[in-house]
């Protein structure tokens, strides 16, 4: 079985074509969504629309659940804040689309792998409701944190997006308390694909990447993942798509330019 795994789509329509004419290069037998339809750009009628008529598995990203009013941002967080208003705004124009991303799942499961937006260990209990926290990012300290819960999962392998850096994490079975040292990441190189035979006595924590940015690598192409069940391998993918055109879309939008993010996000474009 060949999977296809794209996320953080964030109303990049160019990299979102880019990324399914790539599922179909690669004659994947399926395709999965790890979220963040919308949010950032300010075009997340266009992705959402695409996404709907598609009926792929998705999970909710924290970009869809703020703007579905779902979550309260951290006050800190200006720029993400103003560019969730302008869609929000935008989507509330769109019939049913509020409702759509206010009941995507937070996590889906599979016989062998389940997928979430950021992390299966920072979901909020049953029967509560996510918050922003449940929405944090994947640095050495919150993986340390994790790692002994992450040893005792039982599902082999993890799908995430979120944090916009491609990389496959490994941590190996026999280790009885493991320690940030023991984890291996593989990270893909900006212009080719990166393939990682899936070792049997491994677990594994996948991160996609994103597809329409912001890019927090630098690198400025979509992102997406392949898992091959049957060969045992993960393979990473770097997608480029007509950047040019997005860019001058984006100089053109009087109020989203000026978040410094943006700017930050045309410059590298």
């Amino acid at each position: 079985m060949r999977t296809c795994f794209f996320g953080d789509i964030h109303g990049n329509s160019y990299a979102l074509e880019a990324c399914l004419e790539h599922v179909d290069r690669v004659k994947a037998d399926a395709a999965r969504c790890l979220g963040d339809l919308v949010g950032w750009l300010p075009f997340g009628d266009r992705t959402l629309a695409r996404m709907r008529t598609l009926n792929l598995p998705t999970v909710a990203g924290n970009h869809d659940l703020l703007v579905s009013g779902l979550l309260t941002d951290h006050p800190g967080q200006l720029d993400r804040m103003q560019a969730t208003a302008y869609n929000a705004g935008l989507l509330s124009t769109v019939s049913g689309a509020i409702t759509y991303l206010s009941n995507l799942p937070l996590i889906l499961k599979q016989d062998d792998f389940v997928m979430v937006h950021h992390s299966p260990f920072h979901l909020p209990k049953p029967g509560e409701s996510p918050t922003i926290k449940c929405f944090d990012y994947l640095d050495g300290t919150a993986l340390s944190e994790c790692l002994e819960a992450w040893r005792d999962y039982p599902v082999r392998i993890i799908f995430s997006g979120h944090d916009h850096l491609p990389a496959v994490y490994e941590l190996p079975h026999e280790i009885e308390s493991p320690e940030l040292a023991d984890v291996r990441i593989h990270r893909p190189a900006p212009d080719r694909p990166l393939v990682v035979a899936l070792n049997p006595d491994a677990r594994y924590w996948i991160k996609g990447g994103s597809v329409g940015g912001p890019y927090r690598d630098g690198v400025a192409t979509a992102n997406s993942v392949l898992y091959d069940s049957s060969a045992g391998t993960v393979t990473l993918f770097r997608i480029p798509y007509p950047t040019g055109r997005l860019r001058d879309e984006l100089a053109s939008q009087r109020f989203i330019r000026n978040l410094p993010t943006i700017r930050n996000y045309i410059k590298l474009l």
